[in-house]
């Protein structure tokens, strides 16, 4: 479907053109206010009033472009009163999302209106897409809704209206566009699949992640926070690789992987260099550079006591919290000087001592 025009509404005097217009608007607005106010009462529960209310907006919107024959617009409005009218008649729990989804439907609406009304045509393409995306949230099984919307509402920004080109996040509640995102997105939503593969890999990488930025603040030849983290990722990526199905201590094979990944991207040579850098030892003796002292990088050497740190406390034997941090900075401190400079211990023992003792941090 191209531009669309009709004849018949075009036909219609301009005074009646704009009297409809603005009532429309009016109840987009009226649409905008109700999920604002939905939103600012969260937490005191669903007021019913407020959806009935919603629910009447969506039903004006549609019922006023039906009387002036204007049906695709009808059509593309139908699926959203559909939606509201099983959350009014409490088939379905109303949720913020169908909120900021109701919100891009209806300012879509209002934008196709008006190239109506001032360029006599509207983009048909546009309509369709948003009769199909609301069908697609319509038919999908009830506890799957909320995800689908959530994709709807991202192919909407995206301006490609195509749920199959994103990509959801249950647990986040987020979701994931292929085409448009950055490769730092794209870094975050391959850590989140490998965090949802099991609660060990989500442990390890949120107990290395916090450590490592918070030790990357402390130096005085910092990381970039973002190509730390992306050198994390591609590190817990590599791990996720292994056989055993678990995370191991750093191999070889392991930062070797993580860095070709990294230097294969624009933009993330740094990160690239600190996952090389992750297995080298501050006496000299480490992989794969055989490099020393000042000539390791200090956010490596933190990135590689980060992913020690999260083995040695996942791996513990006794699993209570102190018990396993105890464990974890015994397993650290054994390696000053050797495999970490002394400076560098000192300053992750103060951590633990001034925050992960005080308050629990995994």
């Amino acid at each position: 479907m191209a531009d669309i025009t009709c004849d018949a509404f075009s036909e219609l005097e301009d005074e009646v053109q704009q009297e409809f217009y603005e009532d429309v608007v009016s109840a987009i607005d009226d649409i905008n206010q109700c999920v604002n106010l939905l939103e600012g009462s969260a937490d005191e529960g669903v007021d019913d009033g407020v959806i009935d209310r919603m629910f009447r907006s969506i039903h004006t919107v549609k019922g006023n472009c039906n009387m002036v024959f204007l049906k695709d617009f009808v059509d593309a409005t139908h699926r959203l009163e559909d939606l509201f009218s099983a959350v009014r008649a409490k088939d379905i729990d109303y949720h913020p999302i169908y909120g900021l989804l109701a919100i891009k439907i209806v300012n879509l609406v209002q934008i196709e209106l008006k190239s109506l009304i001032d360029q006599k045509f509207a983009n048909g393409d546009i309509l369709e897409k948003i009769q199909l995306l609301l069908e697609q949230v319509e038919n999908a099984p009830r506890e799957s809704k909320v995800e689908i919307a959530t994709k709807a509402i991202t192919a909407i920004e995206d301006g490609h209206f195509s749920i199959t080109l994103v990509e959801g996040d249950t647990t986040q509640g987020s979701s994931f566009s292929f085409l448009e995102s950055t490769d730092f997105e794209f870094l975050e939503y391959l850590s989140g699949r490998i965090q949802s593969s099991s609660e060990y890999h989500a442990s390890f990488y949120k107990i290395a992640k916090t450590l490592a930025l918070k030790l990357n603040q402390m130096l005085s030849n910092k990381a970039d926070d973002q190509q730390l983290e992306a050198a994390l990722i591609a590190l817990h990526l590599s791990q996720r690789l292994e056989q055993s199905g678990q995370s191991n201590a750093l191999t070889l094979q392991q930062v070797i992987f993580a860095h070709g990944l990294l230097s294969r991207m624009s933009g993330w040579c740094s990160a690239a260099s600190l996952c090389l850098q992750a297995l080298e030892n501050h006496n000299g003796d480490g992989m794969p550079l055989a490099i020393s002292g000042n000539d390791i990088h200090p956010a490596a050497q933190v990135l590689g006591l980060s992913c020690d740190f999260a083995f040695h406390v996942l791996n513990a034997e006794n699993k209570e919290y102190k018990q396993s941090l105890f464990t974890a900075v015994k397993a650290i401190n054994a390696e000053k000087n050797i495999r970490f400079k002394d400076k560098l211990v000192e300053r992750f023992t103060g951590l633990i001592k001034s925050e992960y003792l005080s308050s629990k941090m995994y």
